[in-house]
């Protein structure tokens, strides 16, 4: 290998390597879950527990209930 494609070779490992690190970075940024405050309240049953399943399933919590108020349905979990 003559020393122009060695450094090319290089150059390109490097850069590939540096793309895939970022994309890999930014992707675990964006899959860790924002947990909303204790007692957040949602205005139906449904979106409510639509909210503990998603971040169950995630893996963010443990448990999680939603109890009923006069404003809708608060949202509580443990993680």
């Amino acid at each position: 290998m003559n020393p122009v494609s060695r450094k090319a070779t290089l150059v390109v490992g490097t850069i590939a390597a540096a793309v895939g690190l970022s994309m890999f970075g930014a992707g675990t940024a964006s899959a860790s879950p924002l947990l909303p405050y204790q007692g957040t309240v949602y205005s139906s049953l449904g979106k409510c527990l639509t909210v503990g399943n998603t971040l169950a399933q995630k893996g963010a919590i443990t448990t999680f209930n939603c109890e009923l108020t006069k404003d809708g349905y608060a949202f509580y979990y443990t993680t």
